[in-house]
């Protein structure tokens, strides 16, 4: 049964490979993106119910495409992806209202909590 689609954003082939095995596996549909530039361009116009972001991606980084997001009034949920959470990148990252900021490496069950959690919350309303 498909529950909807989730993207990730992300740089590394690996993370992307690893998010769609763990995505799949809870009957999610799945976009992946190398590209930070395509992933915006696609939500804007079908846009997800979660999209999983790297915060430091070459072209971009993922408070820029949160901005660029909010500003075409495009509200999806993100978690934001990152090796190197600072307190001073959280403080900055909560004033742009990110769901979860997940930082690598991470476990399996952190994702799949995060995904029920957050859809769940979205799904009942709550």
């Amino acid at each position: 049964m498909n529950k909807g689609e989730i993207y990730v954003v992300d740089d590394e082939a690996g993370i992307r490979l690893l998010l769609s095995e763990i995505i799949g596996q809870e009957g999610f549909e799945l976009k992946t993106f190398e590209r930070p530039d395509i992933a915006l361009n696609e939500a804007l116009d079908n846009p997800p119910k979660l999209i999983f972001l790297d915060y430091l991606m070459e072209s971009i980084r993922g408070d820029q495409f949160i901005k660029q997001l909010k500003e075409a009034h495009v509200d999806v949920p993100v978690v934001l992806m990152s090796g190197m959470a600072s307190q001073e990148l959280k403080e900055t990252l909560n004033e742009l209202d990110i769901c979860h900021i997940l930082e690598k490496p991470f476990s399996v069950s952190d994702v799949k909590r995060i995904i029920n959690g957050v859809i769940g919350v979205n799904e009942s309303g709550v």
